[in-house]
């Protein structure tokens, strides 16, 4: 999926999969085959239903939106250093530094599945709070059966940890799998870092499709998460399936 903004709604920019108007770009939506903008309809069904072609999303306002593509993200990146680093005396190696580490974890984000990421770094009063979004599209490996979303439940529940929570949700989207958790960083952690980082990871299966939709949320705001989690549940919720 690649695309563009298609504006403001409510106070909240909606993302319309990343094949939107504003950006240029084929479709990879759920109904569509990657690197081609023909829908192969995966889950096609017997009552001649396809699968959808894409999705939509409504993120608040101020976070930046990065379309997931190789070609793309470079120049977008670029623009929101310079704009976050605008009205600050802040050295050119500190742009440069940001805008690779961000490249870097588009770069992961992509290699994994990613479809597009958003980025939100602001000042509410006197309090920086940061968090972010993945939207990753995952397909089965070739050969294998999916299995339902009762499997990824059962699956990390077995992994899960005192600090996690595993539960089934039901949201206007679907039938969806809630995994919240923390994770800490280790002592050696070769990019330095030093604080805990609270993720809500969001898992949809793709109506009449072998493919699944994940919202990957994060923040490293421990004393804030509670809040933002509830944050992020709220965009959860506003997902919806496109044809």
């Amino acid at each position: 999926m690649n695309g563009g903004s298609a504006g403001a709604a409510g106070g909240s920019g909606t993302s319309r999969g990343p094949g939107a108007a504003g950006g240029s770009g084929t479709s990879r939506g759920p109904g569509a085959a990657a690197g081609s903008g023909t829908s192969r309809g995966p889950g096609a069904d017997t009552d001649g239903l396809a699968s959808p072609s894409d999705y939509r999303l409504a993120v608040p306002e101020g976070w930046e939106r990065i379309v997931l593509d190789p070609e793309r993200w470079g120049y977008r990146i670029d623009k929101i250093v310079k704009r976050g680093l605008r009205r600050t005396a802040a050295d050119p190696r500190l742009a440069a530094a940001l805008a690779e580490r961000m490249r870097d974890q588009a770069e992961a984000a992509h290699a994994h599945g990613g479809v597009e990421m958003y980025l939100m770094n602001r000042i509410l009063g006197r309090v920086p709070v940061s968090a972010g979004l993945v939207v990753t599209l995952l397909r089965p490996p070739p050969g294998t059966e999916p299995g339902d979303l009762g499997d990824v439940a059962r699956a990390l529940a077995l992994r899960a940890t005192a600090e996690e929570t595993v539960t089934l949700v039901d949201l206007p989207a679907g039938p969806a799998v809630r995994h919240r958790h923390l994770r800490r960083p280790a002592a050696d952690d070769p990019d330095g870092n030093k604080l805990a980082v609270t993720h809500l990871d969001v898992h949809l299966a793709v109506p009449r499709s072998d493919q699944r939709l994940l919202l990957s949320f994060s923040t490293p705001m421990e004393p804030l998460a509670d809040a933002l989690v509830g944050l992020f549940d709220s965009v959860a919720r506003t997902l919806q399936w496109m044809a």
